[in-house]
């Protein structure tokens, strides 16, 4: 909806001349309008993407008496109520706009005004009675927010490019942020790829004033509110998922500016749209993209969906060239070496088409395989337990090599899963349960310990997950991992690159509430995944997308990025002396990496070496572009 900053120094007077600096930088967020507030030792500024109440819907908001102001970035989806509530209450309002609901929120409940919000947001509030800010992001973390202290003085922003605009804050690399880089394959909140800069962690509210800062989670993800009541099963499970699924994509749809559906012909995109087209009966503009010529390409069954549904689909074509060509704009927007965002940037093309057809919101299908065990991971975790069961030590090895083979995971996982396997002890002891992308996040350990700086700190920890079922503990992983840091991300940043505000139904407030009562065998289901979704999309889709395998976005890497269209600029990243120039990495082993990426296709080794060669390159790029100081203690 929009890009937000602010400035607050408890210390003294704001200058409030770094504002429109922060807000030019984040314009891509809003072009619609923009404002710069400012109160003595407060300054707000807001890009706007107009969605909701277009003539009256600027920001900042406030009170009746001007006391407190909010910026947003995001949507409440259930401000009508809020708004009838507090009017009862004797709250005065001055527009339309979704926002305004919160300052008189606070009015009411303080800090805990969020809890009573149904919404994707990211808020600044400023209480200047109190001389008290409030910062907080939505359960899962749809919008992001990051901020900078130094001292008395806070600097926050919808996007980090947007706190190193204001003049403030030094530019220079967290060696915490690297590490996580080439552990996860991004960072893990609160830290960031930036010395100094903090990502704000999803369901989070932080309260700053000059007595001191409290931090407090208001959100845990697969807790249920009465663990003895038994858990949603059978039709009434997909019966009361089918009707919070329904409504999670009507509160999205806006009634003022037009959407449409990025279709990929997968089923959780495909759900909405039949949701939206068959359920709410409002038709909606699909784009899909088009890998010409490749296998990863899916438009024949996006032009599938779209035929049945009777929508139109833009189909947005994709090469090699260009994604390269489009790879520096996407890490601009990423602000960070994040290499499957990099591979993802196709979607770049997709919302400027969006744009440029008169759309402003997009649907999405994220969050979908997080929330329901979509990935085959979550196949192979349930046939692992059975065989550990059943004592069949014996074919345990031929079961992995079958199984990762019929998921089409590259030759030699199978390997590495059963060392995972029989490491479990120890990996539990950190992780609490063993995480499900610890065999991916090993394989990348693996590859990148040669090439790393020898001072680089282990990666960050991961909190431990509540009591639940051993499918739920796995998931929560993902909402602290995967979600909110490779997931969203993609939507956000490369949707708002081009005024699109993607919104994501699948993490509905009501939605993820519902899922944390369903029985995990609504779940996975005798090895079939997201069955409950496959049960509300049966009567709505071609059977054919339903009983489909689960395929999730990709390019190819090493043909595009790492040789062909990208030899170029792998070689400026990745080859010895250029890795020597770059001071970072090692350069032999860098090399080395890149060499096997490129000629050991199909192999486990050479998937790793592709992700890595990515991380290096991303790494290289970023730091380029936004001109960082290199850490300390790099190689010769």
């Amino acid at each position: 909806m929009c890009g937000i900053s602010g400035i607050i120094d408890f210390a003294g007077a704001v200058d409030p001349a770094p504002i429109s600096a922060m807000n030019h930088i984040q314009r891509h967020r809003g072009p619609d309008s923009a404002a710069v507030w400012h109160r003595r030792n407060a300054a707000f500024g807001f890009q706007r993407l107009a969605v909701v109440d277009l003539s009256h819907g600027d920001q900042p908001v406030t009170n009746e008496d001007d006391t407190v102001h909010v910026v947003c970035n995001g949507e409440i989806y259930n401000h009508r109520a809020l708004r009838r509530d507090l009017a009862a209450r004797g709250h005065r309002f001055r527009s339309r706009c979704d926002v305004e609901v919160i300052p008189h929120l606070y009015e009411e409940y303080g800090s805990g005004f969020v809890d009573h919000l149904d919404g994707d947001f990211a808020i600044a509030l400023w209480d200047s009675t109190r001389s008290r800010l409030l910062l907080t992001r939505d359960r899962v973390g749809v919008k992001p927010l990051f901020y900078h202290r130094d001292r008395d003085r806070i600097i926050f922003a919808s996007e980090i490019k947007g706190i190193f605009a204001s003049g403030l804050c030094e530019i220079g690399m967290d060696p915490q942020g690297l590490s996580d880089c080439l552990f996860y394959g991004h960072t893990i909140a609160p830290r960031t790829f930036w010395r100094g800069i903090t990502d704000l962690p999803p369901a989070t509210v932080l309260t700053i004033d000059p007595r001191g800062t409290t931090e407090r989670r208001y959100f845990t993800p697969f807790q249920r509110a009465d663990p003895d009541l038994p858990l949603l099963r059978g039709r009434a499970a997909v019966e009361r998922f089918t009707e919070v699924f329904t409504e999670a994509v009507r509160k999205r749809l806006p009634d003022e500016v037009r959407a449409g559906v990025a279709l990929s012909g997968g089923l959780d995109s495909s759900t909405i749209a039949a949701v939206a087209a068959r359920r709410c009966d409002t038709p909606l503009d699909t784009a899909s993209v088009r890998l010409r010529g490749e296998a990863l390409d899916e438009t024949p069954l996006s032009r599938l969906v779209a035929e049945s549904l009777g929508l139109p689909n833009t189909e947005v074509d994709m090469t090699g060239a260009r994604a390269v060509e489009l790879l520096p704009t996407s890490l601009w927007h990423f602000e960070s070496p994040f290499w499957y965002g990099a591979v993802a940037t196709p979607f770049l093309d997709l919302t400027a088409d969006m744009r440029a057809r008169g759309l402003t919101v997009g649907l999405s299908g994220d969050g979908s395989d997080e929330l329901l065990a979509g990935y085959d991971f979550y196949r192979l975790m349930k046939l692992s337990g059975t065989v550990e069961k059943l004592r069949l030590a014996a074919v345990r090895n031929a079961v992995w090599k079958g199984a990762t083979a019929w998921s089409g995971a590259p030759a030699g996982i199978d390997t590495l899963m059963a060392s995972v396997a029989d490491r479990r002890g120890e990996l539990s002891a950190r992780y609490g349960e063993v995480p499900p992308w610890i065999y991916l996040w090993s394989a990348l350990d693996d590859t990148t310990t040669p090439i790393r700086p020898g001072d680089l700190p282990a990666p960050s920890s991961l909190p431990t997950p509540p009591r639940h079922d051993t499918l739920r503990r796995q998931l929560h992983f993902e909402f602290y991992t995967r979600l909110p840091h490779w997931v969203l991300p993609i939507s956000d940043r490369l949707g708002m690159a081009n005024s699109i505000e993607v919104r994501v139904p699948y993490l509905d407030r009501d939605v993820i509430d519902v899922c944390t009562e369903l029985s995990p065998d609504m779940l996975v289901h005798h090895g079939t995944e997201k069955y409950v979704l496959k049960k509300t999309a049966a009567d709505i889709l071609p059977r054919s997308i339903v009983r489909r395998r689960k395929k999730p976005f990709m390019t190819p890497v090493a043909p595009w990025y790492l040789s062909g269209p990208g030899a170029d600029l792998a070689y400026d990243h990745l080859s010895a002396d250029a890795v020597r120039g770059h001071g970072i990495f090692d350069p032999v082993a860098t090399e080395r990496m890149w060499r096997t990426a490129t000629t050991e296709s199909g192999t486990l080794a050479a998937t790793a070496a592709e992700w890595s060669c990515m991380a290096v390159l991303s790494t290289h790029m970023v730091l380029d572009r936004f001109g960082a100081v290199k850490t300390a203690g790099a190689h010769a």
